[in-house]
C-alpha cells in the first residue's frame, strides 16, 4: 500500500463565475444564503502548522458595515439561534456538547450563520460579529492586541448571558481579542487580517471562489469520499470505476476529507486555497 501524499498547484482551467456557482451548488445547497462573493470564509488549523480551528462552508465576515443600532454592545438571545457546531482548540463539537462541558465560563466567539469559531481570516476593511458570554454581565474590560504589540483597551457594559459586538478589521496582521468580566478572563480569539483580498470599491471579485480536489488511487477502487461529514462522493460518481474521485469545495478555508472502503479509512483536515487544484494520491 503506497503512502498518501497531497499535491497543490494553481488551476489552469478556471471555470467562469456562473459555472463556479453550479459546481458549488451541491455543497452549499440550493437554498444557501450569502455566497462566497459577498461573505468571507474562514481559515483555521491543519497538520502543516497554521493556527486555529475552522468551520467548513461557513461565512464569518462581511464587506458591508452592519446596520447601525446605536449601542456598541447588543443583547443576544441564544434561544432558537444555537449554532450547530463550535470550533475551538483544533477540534469541533456540537453546541450542546460544548455547553455541557464549559457552560457558565466567560467565552468569546466569532459568529457565523450556523457555527462559531475562535479563529478567522479576513481582508482589510471587513466586519466580523463577535459573541461574548458572561453569566453575570456588567462592567467588562475588552483587549485587542495587534501584531505590533500595541494593546487597545476598551470598557463595555455586557448583558447577563450573551452580548454581541462588531469587530472592524482596521489593520493588517494578527489581532488577538479577549475580555475580563467579574475578574475572570475569557478565552482569546484570533483574527488574521490580510492586506489583500477583495477591493472595497469597484473592481472584480476573486474568481474562482472554490478549490478543486481529486482523490486518486492506483490500488483502491469503489471507495467513498466524505467532505466535512456532510457531502459524499464515490468512485463511480462519474460512471467509471477507476479509483478517481473529483469534486470542488469552498475555497480559502479548511475541510475534512475522509476516505472509506471496507477495511480502510483515512481522514485528512487541511486548508484549501481558492483557485488551486489539490490531488491526494494514494
Amino acid at each position: 500500500m503506497a503512502s498518501a501524499e497531497w499535491t497543490e498547484e494553481p488551476m489552469t482551467d478556471i471555470a467562469g463565475e456562473g459555472e463556479a456557482e453550479g459546481l458549488m451548488a451541491g455543497y452549499y445547497g440550493s437554498d444557501a444564503g450569502s455566497s462566497p462573493e459577498t461573505m468571507g470564509l474562514l481559515g483555521g488549523s491543519d497538520s502543516f502548522g497554521a493556527p486555529g480551528p475552522s468551520g467548513a462552508g461557513e461565512a464569518y465576515y462581511s464587506l458591508e458595515a452592519p446596520p447601525s443600532s446605536g449601542a456598541e454592545v447588543q443583547q443576544y438571545s441564544i434561544s432558537g439561534h444555537e449554532p450547530s457546531t463550535v470550533f475551538y482548540g483544533g477540534q469541533s463539537t456540537s453546541y450542546s456538547t460544548y455547553s455541557s462541558m464549559f457552560g457558565g465560563v466567560n467565552s468569546l466567539w466569532i459568529m457565523g450563520a450556523w457555527s462559531w469559531s475562535q479563529y478567522a481570516t479576513c481582508p482589510l476593511g471587513a466586519y466580523l460579529q463577535l459573541l461574548a458570554y458572561s453569566s453575570g454581565g456588567g462592567s467588562t474590560t475588552f483587549y485587542e492586541i495587534y501584531e505590533s504589540g500595541r494593546v487597545e483597551v476598551d470598557s463595555y457594559g455586557f448583558w447577563p448571558g450573551y452580548s454581541s459586538i462588531s469587530f472592524y478589521a482596521n489593520e493588517p496582521g494578527r489581532h488577538i481579542l479577549l475580555f475580563i468580566a467579574n475578574n475572570q478572563p475569557s478565552n482569546a480569539i484570533i483574527v488574521d487580517v490580510s492586506s489583500g483580498g477583495w477591493p472595497p470599491g469597484p473592481g472584480p471579485s476573486p474568481s474562482p471562489s472554490y478549490a478543486r480536489v481529486t482523490v486518486r488511487s492506483s490500488w483502491l477502487s469503489g471507495y467513498t469520499v466524505t467532505v466535512d461529514d456532510a457531502v459524499t462522493y464515490n468512485d463511480v460518481s462519474d460512471g467509471r470505476l477507476d479509483g478517481i474521485v473529483s469534486f470542488t469545495v469552498p475555497g480559502n478555508q479548511y475541510h475534512s476529507v475522509k476516505i472509506t472502503s471496507p477495511g480502510y479509512m483515512r481522514s485528512y483536515y487541511r486548508f484549501f486555497r481558492s483557485g488551486y487544484a489539490y490531488t491526494l494520491g494514494m
